[in-house]
């Protein structure tokens, strides 16, 4: 190809890096990187883009390894320099695109310049696979309130997820010292041995412009709408922008890349405007139902994160719809429905939950964001509390998913956990696996039916010590009810359950022990 003359804004932004990176001046009596990110371009499983702003020093370079050489930059066996950089928002935001790395993997990194290096941390890449469940935290609205956005990030840092989807209106007015402050407020996710977890950021109306998101968060997309796929084929994520028309190259780009992914188990979307929110005071979203309601109920998404009008709120399934029964343009769908939840609460000042539709669910008025656990058989979703986070412990790092103690979950007459059962699920015991099957159940499904009285009787077998849950599911997937047992040494169990007052009909009922799969049955009431 014939080389081209350099034009002006690439000799600007050619100078503007050896300022960044080479030449910047001391203002302090040692070097210091600050206001540390973590964020995605590509692959979460073999990628990973560590973000700083560079305060003193210059030619940083960052050095990571699999093993944990504490500050001994010498001992690292992977060094990588800045990929871009640029001054935006007082800060001289430093970015270093990592690639080819190992899926499912922790590495230490630390960042050596001119005048020292930093503190060690650590980063972990995402599941290669769907055999791994993902834990999420999914917010937004951290506008005003830093103590009240202080105790939602210091959470972060104590359920350890594997990633945080942030739904935008970081700030309120987007001005530099705004900016620097969230981001010295979001050092309160890092975990307490150093992690940093990654934030894949939308954009809310509070950000004035695509740029914002682009220089801070080096984000994949100018446009500030892309898509990332987690554990394989397990979720593929959408981040849309509702501050550009929804409509045009965003909704063909949306329906092609839906199309093209619909190997994938689970599909969920964010983005910062509510289509319905749930707050009377709040701009309806009318157009969106068309431009974007329509291909998640097509393509099937299950699950859409909103956000913007500073309530809580979760609805039922649902699906676009003006025939009877519809509500302002859709109609609860138990069997191919999207549930969308939100809608921001991260900060922001709190507003009255005062619109309210047949198809809601449950809905609030408090600081809150969304616990999200992923794998092939289920979505759970949790709300939880982020107030009087000082008061919580830290997850198990051999358990993220178990609450740890002092964790507020919201619990509304619906139920505490929003499940989404995959209907195309089957069970998968594992040869050898603790309690994985029940000696009396070798096929893997059992057929059982009531007895005069209306009870069922299972039994099952467990090989260690284990927290069981007995789950009765509907045939659209709803849960009906619940046992759980915290402690159950080994041995053979036999249980009987009272469905004298279920509805007629088919029902699985599961027993996992551990969070793993130990036997189902197939209940069939007459």
């Amino acid at each position: 190809m014939p080389q081209t003359a350099p034009t002006l804004k690439d000799l600007f932004f050619h100078s503007l890096l050896l300022f960044i990176l080479g030449v910047l001046i001391p203002s302090e009596g040692h070097a210091r990187i600050d206001r540390l990110r973590a964020t995605w371009r590509s692959d979460p499983a073999t990628s990973m883009v560590i973000g700083w702003d560079q305060v003193t020093g210059g030619r940083p370079i960052l050095y990571y390894d699999k093993t944990d050489h504490g500050q001994n930059a010498g001992s690292y066996r992977f060094q990588a320099p800045p990929t871009w950089a640029n001054q935006h928002k007082a800060m001289n935001n430093v970015f270093v695109r990592l690639e080819g790395l190992e899926p499912n993997t922790v590495y230490y990194f630390i960042v050596q310049d001119t005048e020292g290096v930093s503190k060690r941390y650590s980063f972990k890449t995402a599941p290669g696979d769907a055999s791994q469940r993902l834990s999420i935290i999914a917010g937004s609205d951290s506008r005003n309130h830093r103590m009240a956005r202080c105790d939602a990030n210091r959470l972060v840092s104590k359920l350890r997820p594997h990633c945080v989807m942030f739904g935008g209106d970081m700030t309120d007015d987007d001005s530099d010292q705004e900016w620097r402050e969230w981001f010295d407020d979001w050092q309160l996710t890092i975990g307490s041995d150093g992690r940093v977890f990654p934030i894949i950021p939308a954009r809310g109306n509070h950000e004035a412009n695509n740029a914002t998101l682009v220089n801070c968060f080096d984000v994949p997309s100018p446009n500030v709408y892309y898509a990332l796929s987690l554990g394989g084929n397990l979720l593929r994520l959408y981040t849309l922008n509702t501050q550009i028309p929804g409509g045009g190259e965003q909704r063909d780009w949306l329906g092609r890349d839906l199309q093209a992914n619909q190997r994938a188990i689970w599909r969920m979307a964010q983005y910062h405007q509510a289509i319905r929110p749930h707050n009377a005071a709040k701009q309806e979203r009318e157009e969106l139902i068309v431009q974007w309601a329509t291909l998640f109920h097509k393509y099937k998404v299950q699950l859409v994160m909103e956000s913007d009008a500073h309530v809580v709120k979760t609805t039922w399934p649902i699906r676009p719809s003006r025939e009877a029964g519809s509500h302002e343009g859709f109609i609860r769908d138990d069997l191919r429905g999207t549930i969308y939840m939100g809608e921001g609460g991260w900060g922001a000042p709190l507003r009255a939950n005062d619109d309210p539709k047949p198809w809601t669910r449950s809905y609030g008025r408090f600081n809150q964001f969304k616990w999200i656990f992923v794998d092939r058989d289920k979505i759970e979703v949790r709300t939880i509390k982020t107030e009087g986070s000082t008061r919580v412990a830290e997850v198990s790092p051999d358990n993220i998913f178990e609450p740890p103690y002092g964790l507020v979950i919201w619990s509304p007459k619906e139920g505490d956990v929003v499940r989404i059962m995959n209907p195309n699920a089957r069970p998968r015991p594992q040869q050898g696996a603790p309690g994985a099957i029940a000696q009396n159940n070798p096929g893997g499904i059992q057929d059982i039916s009531p007895d005069a009285n209306g009870n069922v009787h299972i039994d099952y077998n467990l090989t260690e010590l284990s927290q069981v849950q007995i789950i009765l599911i509907n045939n659209q997937m709803q849960e009906m009810a619940r046992l759980e047992y915290k402690a159950q040494t080994p041995g053979p169990y036999k249980k009987s359950l009272d469905l004298s007052k279920a509805p007629p009909g088919s029902y699985n009922l599961i027993v996992k022990a551990n969070n793993r799969l130990n036997s189902r049955f197939v209940v069939k009431i007459p």
